[in-house]
């Protein structure tokens, strides 16, 4: 059986998004009880990190996750590549 170390970082990330998004079922907002922000951009890194046993759908009531921001703002997971 294969464990995190075997997977090395790119392959644990991959893993928790994938853990993320299914248990949003590809759907609006999302953020956890135990943060001050929510998220709404699959590339985010730290929405991505939350423990899908504590992710919960909807804002919270919370402001938006300063990476969400930056990168809806960008384009997207890496910018604007198009006006290069």
């Amino acid at each position: 059986m294969t464990t995190d170390k075997d997977k090395g970082i790119v392959g644990s990330a991959t893993d928790r998004l994938r853990e993320t998004t299914g248990s949003l079922q590809g759907e609006g907002p999302w953020h956890s009880a135990n943060s001050d922000v929510y998220h709404n951009n699959r590339a985010c890194q730290t929405g991505n990190s939350i423990a899908s046993e504590n992710i919960e759908k909807g804002t919270g009531g919370k402001p938006l996750c300063g990476e969400c921001e930056r990168l809806n703002s960008a384009g997207g997971p890496v910018g604007n590549l198009t006006n290069l």
